[in-house]
């Protein structure tokens, strides 16, 4: 299937991303990349800051379908152990330079993060609230940070984790993502 012009001046975005940093963004740098006139990519992104917003939209799109890819199976139907787990699995992997910088850009632009927040609220716990957590809850938010912390490194470190050690910690996160609820131990929070 031929991608959309849409689809290709957004991949043609992300490489200028990739190469020169969000501030490259321009209409000409990347009608130039896309191989299109500026009149073309304005034509779908009327102003930068649409095509940046367009760019958050179409990666949290693209980490969703590899989120499901690794769910195997309805997110609708699945635990939260499970779904914990397919966002470790996939943590495992790499994102490239243009990601992390246009993940960086929203940090303070609450319209940004949105794409990205609709995505981790559908696959991590909360980690924003005041109650204690119970075991289980807290082993889920254990894993989501080491599952964050294993994608950041992957994706800016030089020294690659090999094959096997990477599937070992994916293993154990797993493990903490499936840990069974319980009842809190005496004395102990308890779920909420």
């Amino acid at each position: 299937m031929r991608p959309s012009k849409r689809d290709a001046i957004l991949g043609a975005a992300l490489g200028v991303v990739g190469r020169g940093g969000v501030s490259a963004v321009t209409f000409e740098s990347v009608a130039t990349a896309a191989g299109v006139t500026k009149a073309g990519v304005v034509y779908h992104f009327p102003t930068r800051e649409a095509l940046l917003l367009a760019l958050q939209e179409y990666l949290a799109h693209q980490w969703q379908l590899d989120l499901e890819a690794q769910l195997g199976t309805p997110v609708e139907s699945a635990s939260q152990g499970d779904k914990l787990a397919a966002y470790a699995r996939d943590s495992s992997h790499s994102s490239s330079r243009a990601e992390l910088l246009l993940m960086l850009e929203t940090v303070d632009d609450p319209q940004a993060y949105a794409p990205w927040h609709a995505v981790m609220s559908r696959w991590t716990p909360a980690l924003d609230t005041d109650q204690p957590m119970g075991d289980a809850e807290l082993d889920h938010a254990v894993a989501r940070l080491a599952a964050d912390g294993l994608w950041l490194y992957e994706s800016l470190s030089t020294h690659a984790l090999s094959p096997g050690v990477r599937q070992q910690i994916v293993s154990r996160l797993s493990a903490l993502a499936h840990r069974p609820d319980g009842p809190a131990a005496p004395g102990g929070p308890g779920r909420h």
